[in-house]
């Protein structure tokens, strides 16, 4: 993604519960190191579902300036 502030939300928020997971719980706190890990993954699920829906848009965006082109040269 080439937002570079958005990129850097992602970094910041993977960091912080991988931090959290690995280093702030205790071996006796595993309801808490599962829900760390679940919010872990959960990012990065977010991340690559915002990539697709904009890559899907940058593609339907270009597919649909193709047609028009592809339509102004038949009129004339």
């Amino acid at each position: 993604m080439e937002n570079k502030i958005f990129q850097e939300a992602i970094e910041s928020l993977k960091k912080l519960y991988s931090e959290a997971l690995l280093e702030k719980t205790g071996a006796k706190e595993n309801d808490t190191r599962e829900k760390l890990w679940i919010a872990y993954n959960v990012v990065g699920k977010v991340e690559q579902h915002l990539q697709t829906v904009i890559e899907t848009g940058k593609l339907a965006s270009k597919q649909l300036d193709d047609f028009r082109k592809q339509q102004n040269k038949k009129e004339f």
